[in-house]
């Protein structure tokens, strides 16, 4: 075949295919771009659950929270918020940015300058979709730049069906800033390389300005300046987007030097440096709101670095003239640039060493490929790979991650790479500038993605636009023409190698692939596309929060009610008034207790007072716990909620990471579990030492604040040892049971002392010792939604192994739980009592729980107390019995929904196995110490003989809730 014949030119008429030339990408376009959309908001319903709309994680509920601010305060947002991080108060750089900016501006548009709350929800359910769709703009025009039209669209193509980590950050319901930050970088980039392609064209130079030649400056400039604004929009969506700032900076002090050794002025790209930055940093000086040193907020970090870098360029620029007016040798500017680096780097080491350090660990986090062990609990913060595998296997990982995410396009943005390299190198590459910082983006990026791999939305991007150049190079090898070859230029089968090349990147994203490999992008967005359960289950909880508990700033009768929406002035501390408190839990959930609940957390995603929470719920023991629940301001820490994943081993990561944040002392996992195997069985069991019984959160969660004794039950094993996970193994080699019961603890402790291998309880509810009730703890409402169910499996080799130990499922935490319990601190009602002398003295009470069909409806507190030689003996009893419907949220207290089925029951066992008893009621009045004096009992008075012998004592009638009667005494 001839080539006339072979060229497609020859076989389509000029104005048709000049036509399909220049608008061929159009529609291609808009059909990428509307699939993103359409991926990204088809499953939207789903968040909408009995009319309330939902968000997927934790972060967004606080986007929800500064936007429903901001719509109140427009254009504000927050400047301080105390309704979380009590007893500081929080200042949240990161939220109530320029995304909640926006995103307030289209709810007041969509909902006629007054949207309702649903209208302002649905807003930011929708928002991250947007901005995530709008992404493919700039970042066609980036691919463009490098790789044409055609090369352009693979890039945009890549955005569409990648299925990681930007997919899963821009679906409607996550409603998190990650798709703001993506949208707005790739807007400063695309807006800088525009600058920089415009810089070197133009060849702007100092003495135009003197000359004020606006004319031959209009446009380096004015691109300049718009890459300065798109700086700015970047930091104002995510303050330590200043990361790109320092990118370029890096990339100046390379790039410069470098066009200077060529025999090249770096002049033209440092006015392009210098105005970019400059415009930045003004417009960051505008905007910031601390003097702080901080990259999380709008601190005088982001401006002063601009500033530094915009100065830094006008000085680079000076130098370079210097130099090249002076006999030294061309290496004297990069030498000179080289050693005034390092000099500021002494001075600072040395005069201000923890500013030094502060960018050291800023680095090292965010790209330095280390993290801290606190850091690592954060599941978006975690490396793609096991920072504890042998290297290759980390490698195998890392690749393993990213070919999840890109599939071939991953092969095909390093080959882009290298081709870039290559052309720089051989300083035949068209916009090279340009294409050098790019390539130092994409490391970066890169950088950034293996150190934390959520930046892996960020990475897609570069990717993507590496793919374009690569897919640019192949049609202009083809052409024998540059990367923006014509249509006309290529032979068929050119045209077929192009199209198998675009294929051979696109076609592995578009469709997928089998388990271990790429997912489509549809098949991803429909696992992402749930709020998720645990919200659900919380939301019982979070609801009672909100409607049965003192609003903030009454607790206690007190009358300060906070605003919600209140603008509060910005300080690092705040004061809290009286009737202030907090509530407890792990720091996952403190946003949703401030959105969904209207209370103040003391830990939250922000990981503010992670350390507190962490060393709350592993205290180990009552007192300790109160030292931190008694905050210096407001009521102190009054609730404390804890659900099945934080109380029990079955939920993983949140049952774990306390350890690794607690700081009250010495503690790890081992210290709480270890495994039981039976080796001839193959059955395995997760038991517990004592220190698990004796924290707070197992105190609360499994028992209710009830005394726990331990029972005949031993565990019995033949030798220990330790497992990857450092926790011990108590491995059973015989063919005995692991779990033995005896008639009585008699029986059970000569046995542990005849065999060293084997102790008294760890099994399930059963400590090794007694643990003893908590005096200022009760569980005031419990969800009726069940959670735990998956803990199951990990007792059920139990439960068959040793059906003959009488052990029941009931006796295990393999029992379904409650999703979320919240507990209340109070101050407990003062009992004091005469019994026999030198006795013990138990109190028991029977509460109701939440109506379940799978739940425990009833549980019993218990607590003891020695009478001294005269008989007199006190407690402190946390559960009242009666009185409930005289105190609530209006009074400053609590309207509890767990309640007492009947009077405490008082008894004790005298000489010659003589028991007394007696029934007392203890008002809610005493229990949260509205009302004085004590409640009585007299035990000696009530004395009968026999060992089932009681007497019942009567009780005061209560009157109105200030005058409550508290005292009650045995009537014979």
């Amino acid at each position: 075949m001839s080539q006339r014949r072979e060229r497609l030119a020859d076989s389509v008429p000029d104005p048709v295919l000049d036509a399909v030339e220049s608008w061929y990408h159009v529609p291609l376009l808009l059909l990428l771009v509307a699939f993103m959309l359409w991926i990204r908001v088809r499953n939207w319903r789903n968040f909408i659950v009995d009319g309330q709309v939902y968000f997927s994680g934790n972060d967004a509920w606080y986007h929800l929270r500064q936007v429903q601010y901001t719509v109140r305060h427009w254009p504000s947002t927050m400047p301080m918020d105390p309704w979380t991080g009590f007893p500081e108060g929080a200042t949240v750089g990161q939220f109530g940015t320029l995304y909640d900016q926006l995103v307030a501006t289209a709810a007041l548009v969509v909902g006629g300058g007054s949207p309702s709350a649903q209208t302002t929800a649905l807003t930011l359910l929708f928002a991250p979709a947007v901005l995530g769709t709008l992404v493919a703009v700039p970042a066609y025009f980036l691919g463009k730049r490098f790789g044409g039209r055609l090369g352009g669209l693979v890039g945009v193509a890549i955005l569409a069906f990648s299925p990681g980590s930007f997919l899963s950050r821009s679906i409607a319901g996550f409603s998190d800033h990650h798709a703001a930050e993506v949208f707005f970088q790739v807007l400063a980039v695309a807006l800088l390389v525009v600058a920089i392609v415009v810089g070197e064209r133009e060849k702007p130079i100092y003495e135009q300005f003197v000359e004020r030649d606006v004319s031959s400056l209009r446009k380096p400039v004015g691109w300049a300046a718009l890459a300065g604004l798109g700086f700015t929009l970047y930091v104002w969506a995510w303050p330590p987007g200043v990361l790109l700032v320092g990118v370029f900076g890096v990339f100046l002090l390379v790039a410069l030097p470098l066009q200077f050794l060529r025999d090249e002025s770096p002049e033209h790209l440092a006015i392009v440096g210098a105005v970019s930055l400059g415009v930045a940093g003004i417009l960051l000086l505008a905007t910031f709101d601390t003097t702080e040193v901080s990259a999380s907020s709008f601190s005088l970090l982001q401006p002063l670095l601009a500033l530094v870098g915009a100065v830094g360029c006008v000085f680079l620029a000076w130098l370079a003239r210097v130099v090249e007016r002076s006999e030294y040798p061309s290496y004297a500017y990069p030498g000179t640039i080289l050693g005034l680096f390092v000099a500021v780097v002494v001075v600072m080491a040395v005069a201000l060493p923890d500013l030094l350090d502060f960018f050291v660990n800023q680095l090292v986090r965010t790209i330095g490929l280390g993290s801290n062990a606190t850091a690592l609990t954060v599941g978006e913060a975690q490396p793609p790979y096991n920072a504890g595998a042998p290297f290759g296997q980390a490698v195998g990982q890392a690749v393993g991650f990213l070919f999840n995410s890109y599939a071939f396009a991953l092969v095909g943005g390093a080959v882009g790479a290298a081709l870039m390299l290559f052309g720089l190198a051989r300083g035949r590459l068209k916009h090279r500038t340009a294409a050098g910082f790019v390539l130092l983006w994409t490391g970066f990026m890169l950088a950034a993605t293996l150190t934390q791999s959520r930046f892996d939305y960020y990475l897609v991007t570069p990717v993507a636009v590496l793919n374009a150049y690569l897919v640019g190079w192949v049609v202009g090898y083809f052409a024998e023409t540059d990367a923006r070859a014509t249509l006309r230029s290529l032979h068929l089968r050119q045209v077929l190698t192009v199209f198998v090349v675009v294929l051979f990147i696109t076609a592995p994203l578009a469709v997928g692939g089998n388990a271990g490999a790429v997912t489509s992008a549809g098949s991803y967005a429909d696992g992402s596309s749930t709020p998720g359960s645990t919200i659900q289950g919380w939301d019982g909880a979070l609801e009672w929060l909100n409607t049965s508990t003192p609003a903030e700033g009454t607790y206690g009768g007190a009358d300060n009610e906070m605003g919600y929406y209140e603008r509060y002035d910005r300080t690092n501390d705040f004061e809290y008034p009286n009737g202030s408190y907090g509530v407890m839990s792990w720091w996952d959930y403190g946003h949703w207790i401030t959105v969904l609940g209207h209370r103040i957390p003391v830990a939250n995603p922000f990981q503010q007072n992670a350390h507190e929470a962490a060393n709350f719920l592993l205290a180990p023991n009552e007192s300790r716990a109160n030292q931190i629940a008694s905050s210096p301001e407001g009521s102190g820490d009054r609730y404390v909620m804890i659900d099945w994943r934080m109380g029990d081993v079955a939920g993983g990561a949140l049952y774990t990471v306390p350890y690794t944040w607690y700081n009250d002392g010495p503690i790890s996992l081992s210290d709480d579990v270890f495994v039981v195997a039976n080796q001839s069985s193959g059955n395995q069991f997760i038991a517990y030492n004592q220190r698990h019984y004796e924290t707070m959160r197992t105190r609360l969660y499994a028992f209710h604040g009830s005394a726990v004794e331990p029972k005949p039950v031993v565990i019995d094993y033949d030798t220990t040892q330790a497992t990857s996970s450092g926790v011990q193994a108590a491995v059973a080699t015989g063919g005995h049971p692991t779990v033995r019961r005896f008639d009585n603890m008699s029986a059970a402790r000569a046995y542990v002392r005849n065999d060293s291998t084997s102790q008294i309880g760890g099994v399930g509810k059963y400590p090794e010792e007694y643990v003893p009730a908590l005096q200022h703890y009760r569980l005031v409402n419990a969800t009726e939604t069940s959670g735990l169910l998956s803990s199951q499996s990990f007792y059920q080799s139990l439960i068959n192994q040793n059906q003959s130990t009488g052990l029941s499922p009931n006796e295990l935490y393999a029992t379904p739980q409650n999703w979320v319990k919240t507990f209340e601190r109070v101050d407990g009602a003062t009992v004091e009592g005469q019994g026999p002398p030198n006795s013990t003295v138990e109190a028991s009470v029977e509460l109701r729980m939440p109506a379940s069909p799978v739940l425990n409806d009833t549980f019993t507190y218990t607590q003891r107390a020695n009478t001294s030689a005269d008989g007199s003996f006190t407690m402190t009893l946390p559960y009242s019995t009666t009185g409930y419907d005289r105190w609530g949220p209006e009074q400053g207290a609590t309207n509890v929904s767990i309640r007492a089925t009947g009077p405490y029951t008082f008894e004790t066992a005298g000489a010659n196995d003589t028991r007394s008893s007696t029934t007392v009621d203890v008002p809610e009045g005493a229990v949260i110490g509205r009302t004085d004096g004590p409640v009585t009992v007299d035990l000696q008075r009530g004395s009968a003989s026999g060992s089932n012998a009681t007497t019942n004592a009567s009780t005061a009638s209560e009157r109105a809730p200030v005058a409550e009667t508290t005292a009650a005494s045995v009537v014979r």
